[in-house]
């Protein structure tokens, strides 16, 4: 397929199937932009386009870490994901204990709080936290949320784990009490919710992907019992939804963005506090099949990837369009509105071919 790109993201086709069994056609494109200098501004396409994230990646070894980046190709999303992995920094360049940590992006906000170090003492049967360590700079992600595996005795050769996090540090079975002390706690908490025990029940903060297998995510991707085995597979299971696909915590999903929405960030860089204004975002998608125009639309994100740490975000777009025959009837896809020879060559019927080296915007009638 011929793909005239007008807006200089990266672009990628693949295929995806649905829960039928029907084959689509999946078109992805990636953008990604700088944070302006000046506070509010509207973002600028970046100079440098991040790559896709061709295989989901962690912070260490898979399965047992955080996910910083899921692949950028998943069939599709009902709603949008917001994503973001850094760093909490304390205000001012000033060491601090505690540090509240947000991004608000339009009407959508979450906040919460991040610790410096702690570890698990005993007085007696009772289990305090240290004092935090004051900080400049303290990572993010679920390595450093609630949660994690019990591993506290080393003969214990079935270690449970903290369903809701498991790669998370903190929490221990009451079993293995006297291994507690030591134990370090998490960095990251909700706020107004102090951890207080290393059997407590608190919800995991972060502001990145969710593990596929966790709850409140796994429950989407479907019953594989034995009439699976026997009947369904490799194809999906009837009750698989499409939420699944979603990386992101449900306090992260939020309506497909049109662009000019106003973000903030808050003690996610040196500054202490980030503001601008997402680009347009409605970005015009057309697919043909031969001569017939079969999608054409504008369409908005389903990601939102913030990569604050290198002051930058990305918008990841995707449409779907079911394969009548095989992939290779889809001959041509406009990225972005199309110039007038495009246009002049689809009405004339001729073939349209775009000079080496001149901007769509500067583009001569070489059709």
């Amino acid at each position: 397929m011929q793909i005239w790109n007008q807006m200089g993201y990266l672009h990628q086709f693949t295929m995806g199937m649905d829960k039928a069994g029907h084959e689509w056609i999946v078109v992805v494109v990636k953008g990604t932009f700088d944070f302006p200098e000046k506070p509010g501004g509207l973002a600028q396409k970046s100079a440098e386009q991040v790559p896709f994230v061709m295989a989901d990646t962690q912070t260490g070894a898979p399965g047992y870490s955080a996910t910083l980046w899921e692949t950028d190709f998943a069939f599709r999303k009902p709603s949008c994901d917001i994503i973001a992995n850094g760093c909490a920094y304390a205000p001012g360049g000033r060491p601090a204990e505690r540090v509240p940590v947000g991004i608000k992006v339009g009407n959508w906000s979450k906040l919460f709080e991040v610790v410096g170090h702690r570890e698990w003492r005993a007085i007696g049967p009772v289990f305090i936290a240290t004092a935090p360590r004051p900080f400049l700079k303290l990572p993010i992600s679920y390595d450093v949320a609630w949660g994690g595996v019990d591993r506290l005795d080393p003969e214990d050769k079935l270690p449970a784990c903290y369903k809701y996090n498991p790669v998370g540090t903190g929490w221990s079975r009451t079993k293995n009490q006297r291994l507690i002390p030591g134990l370090r706690l998490p960095n990251t908490q909700a706020v107004g919710e102090e951890i207080l025990s290393p059997f407590g029940d608190y919800k995991p903060m972060s502001f990145g992907p969710t593990g596929r297998g966790w709850p409140g995510r796994i429950e989407f991707g479907g019953t594989y019992d034995q009439n699976w085995v026997d009947n369904i597979a490799p194809f999906l299971p009837a009750d698989f939804d499409e939420r699944y696909f979603q990386m992101a915590p449900p306090d992260q999903q939020i309506d497909h963005p049109g662009g000019g929405e106003d973000v903030q960030l808050i003690n996610l860089t040196p500054a202490g506090r980030e503001s601008f204004r997402l680009p347009p975002a409605l970005l015009p998608l057309t697919l043909f099949i031969g001569r017939e125009k079969v999608f054409e639309k504008k369409v908005a994100p389903d990601t939102v990837l913030l990569d604050t740490e290198n002051r930058r975000f990305s918008l990841v777009w995707r449409i779907q369009q079911r394969i009548r025959r095989t992939i290779l009837d889809f001959t041509e896809c406009w990225i972005g509105p199309p110039t007038q020879s495009m246009l002049r060559a689809r009405e004339t019927g001729r073939r349209y071919i775009r000079a080496n080296g001149i901007a769509p915007e500067e583009e001569s009638e070489d059709a």
